[in-house]
């Protein structure tokens, strides 16, 4: 019986020798044709300035910049509501129980419709509260419904992130290479733009005029003083008029 089974085993030994030496398709030219074939990805945008443009100087290529909304800072503004305010009135050091305090008060003077007078004192500690008048006194009703007691809410214009889309680019972090930081559309635009004839531009007011003397008190608060003469018509506008002689 032994004998029978070797037969057996050397046909099924050769096949499967016969099944292995198979031709095998060829994988890796098939792997090519899909890697030849396949889309090629998108290339990459807004990695640089495009021809005839530059990096945006307002916001250095960020297409963001700090928001410049009024009392905005770091996204929150000042609360609305009528709770007691650090910079709101006039904050000193007063004596309480002879001793003068370090910690900051502020003082009100008031005056009732029967002509009483007096004032009411408030420390720092009550910041964010809301003090009222009630039953002939003043008193901290707690903390302001509005802010919470933060004294702060979020800047309605960045929407609390303090963050804002420069004005200059709109956000597309490139301009053309020919703006500058004082002759753009959104500097242009600006209400308060003042030229000079020595090529100075400022962002400012007439403040005074005296005779030929102008003075011009600009957004960050500098002084300069000016003649009439030196200050360039803005576009769109008539030029100053030639002066004329009197027929003789």
């Amino acid at each position: 019986m032994r004998f029978i089974f070797y037969p057996v085993l050397v046909c099924s030994v050769g096949m499967l020798l016969f099944a292995g030496c198979e031709k095998q398709p060829d994988l890796s030219k098939n792997q090519a044709t899909v890697v030849t074939n396949a889309t090629p990805p998108p290339p990459e945008v807004g990695v640089g300035p495009g021809p005839g443009e530059k990096t945006c100087f307002e916001c250095n290529g960020e297409g963001i910049v700090a928001c410049t909304a009024p009392g905005c800072t770091n996204g929150l503004v000042d609360c609305p509501g009528p709770c007691v305010k650090l910079d709101r009135g006039v904050w000193g050091h007063t004596r309480v129980d002879g001793t003068l305090s370090p910690e900051l008060w502020q003082i009100v003077p008031y005056k009732l419709p029967d002509g009483t007078t007096g004032r009411y004192e408030v420390s720092a500690g009550h910041v964010g509260d809301v003090i009222v008048y009630k039953d002939g006194k003043f008193s901290d009703s707690g903390k302001c419904e509005i802010c919470g007691g933060t004294g702060k809410v979020k800047c309605d214009v960045c929407k609390g992130t303090g963050k804002a889309t420069c004005p200059v680019c709109g956000g597309k972090k490139f301009i053309p290479a020919a703006w500058t930081p004082t002759d753009n559309p959104w500097f242009n635009r600006q209400p308060d733009v003042i030229r000079l004839t020595d090529g100075q531009v400022v962002l400012g007011r007439v403040a005074a005029t005296v005779g030929d003397e102008i003075t011009i008190i600009t957004r960050d608060k500098k002084i300069l003083h000016v003649k009439a003469s030196d200050i360039l018509p803005k576009p769109g506008t008539n030029a100053p008029a030639a002066k004329t002689l009197p027929p003789t």
